[in-house]
């Protein structure tokens, strides 16, 4: 199957999904709750963060894992998720793990958050902070060489 979009952004409610498609310039820049998955004109997909906080939903995330080149795998620093161990491996494409609110959090969490992507098969994991930008730079500049993607042109 061809890919639709570069990538799917998945992660818990309130993890700050929709805000980093805004900031990458891969999705609205008016950011509210996403309540369907979300396809934004062929650049990304955006998911409801309960699809990661019900096991019910997690067939559905797999199935459009298909139909992008990558997905981004979100947890909040401060409200760490446990994930169910080696999940990634279900995805049909490559996972790259973003723990956000590193301006937020206690280094004791932003550790549990990596921790919990890790046991989900996470390899590549960035700090981001999508208030101050810390981070964006090297998320920008990874997601440009697995993607091909001109962010500058896409903002």
């Amino acid at each position: 199957m061809t890919p639709s979009a570069p990538l799917m952004i998945i992660g818990p409610v309130g993890s700050g999904k929709s805000t980093l498609l805004a900031a990458l310039g891969l999705g609205p820049k008016e950011v509210k709750k996403t309540e369907a998955l979300t396809y934004n004109q062929g650049l990304s997909i955006d998911t409801p963060g309960e699809m990661m906080a019900l096991p019910r939903f997690y067939n559905a995330l797999i199935l459009n894992s298909a139909r992008v080149s990558l997905v981004l795998m979100l947890m909040d620093g401060q409200k760490p998720l446990w994930l169910p161990a080696k999940i990634c491996f279900a995805f049909k494409t490559s996972v790259v793990g973003v723990v956000t609110k590193i301006d937020l959090a206690e280094q004791a969490m932003i550790r549990r958050a990596e921790l919990s992507l890790r046991n989900a098969g996470v390899e590549d994991i960035f700090r981001l902070s999508n208030l101050t930008g810390a981070g964006l730079d090297e998320l920008k500049s990874h997601l440009s060489r697995r993607l091909t993607l001109d962010f500058d042109s896409a903002n």
